[in-house]
């Protein structure tokens, strides 16, 4: 078994704890604040989704890609090494005012948890593990990040992920997910980091609806959690 799969085996008992140490900052700006310096710089400019960001240096965008691939990303930058091949996807599902009210209600461990939760639910093909998060407000949204890992059970291999989730308070929702090997992820975190500081939305309305992906899903389940547990205050204890 891959050594980093244990070591995350070990993680997966103690998740509470990494959820619970997590911390959050509520700041007075918007999400995008320091993305404005970039707006012009950009290469990336996405006009239907109102957005634009600036993929690492020589990582080239994938075109073509039939949907069972893709799971309906917007876009998909590569480092274009197929020895040590890393990706980053952009998607984007619009949200209801139950699920923003949600966020807001609840502490940032309880939407940390709540993510970790579908997401490590066990596949017959994969199984995934949540060791770390983030959870960060805004006056017109909040942000959380989540690191994670997965092994495959056809080739016991392990990819590790960087999953970037912006709730925007206008119903938008945006999600950036790197996928690397764990001999790369130090490199191409930083890299996903530094142009994923540079992600800018000016979209003011909600854009529109398209098909759902695993990591759209994993959210629309949170939400469905975060309504129970309003309306089923006494399971909560």
């Amino acid at each position: 078994m891959d050594k980093f799969f244990l070591i995350g085996v070990v993680t997966i008992v103690l998740i509470s704890l990494s959820t619970s140490s997590a911390y959050a900052i509520n700041h007075n700006t918007s999400i995008f604040s320091d993305a404005q310096r970039y707006a012009d710089s950009n290469t990336y400019k996405n006009a239907n989704y109102s957005f634009s960001i600036q993929p690492p240096l020589n990582w080239v965008e994938l075109n073509n890609l039939p949907s069972s691939v893709s799971n309906h990303a917007i876009a998909i930058f590569s480092n274009n090494d197929k020895s040590q091949l890393a990706t980053f996807a952009i998607y984007h599902r619009t949200i209801g005012q139950n699920v923003i009210d949600a966020i807001k209600a609840h502490s940032d461990n309880d939407v940390l948890a709540t993510i970790a939760q579908e997401m490590t639910v066990p596949s017959i093909d994969s199984k995934t593990i949540v060791y770390n998060g983030i959870v960060d407000r805004y006056d017109d949204g909040t942000r959380v990040a989540v690191s994670s890992a997965t092994q495959y059970t056809a080739d016991n291999s392990t990819s590790l992920s960087e999953n970037i989730i912006y709730f925007l308070n206008n119903g938008n929702q945006y999600t950036i997910d790197l996928t690397s090997n764990s001999n790369t992820i130090d490199k191409n975190s930083q890299l996903f980091e530094d142009s994923v500081n540079t992600f800018l939305v000016s979209q003011t309305n909600p854009v529109p609806e398209f098909p759902f992906t695993l990591i759209i899903l994993i959210i629309a389940m949170f939400s469905i959690i975060f309504i129970s547990r309003i309306k089923n205050p006494s399971q909560n204890h």
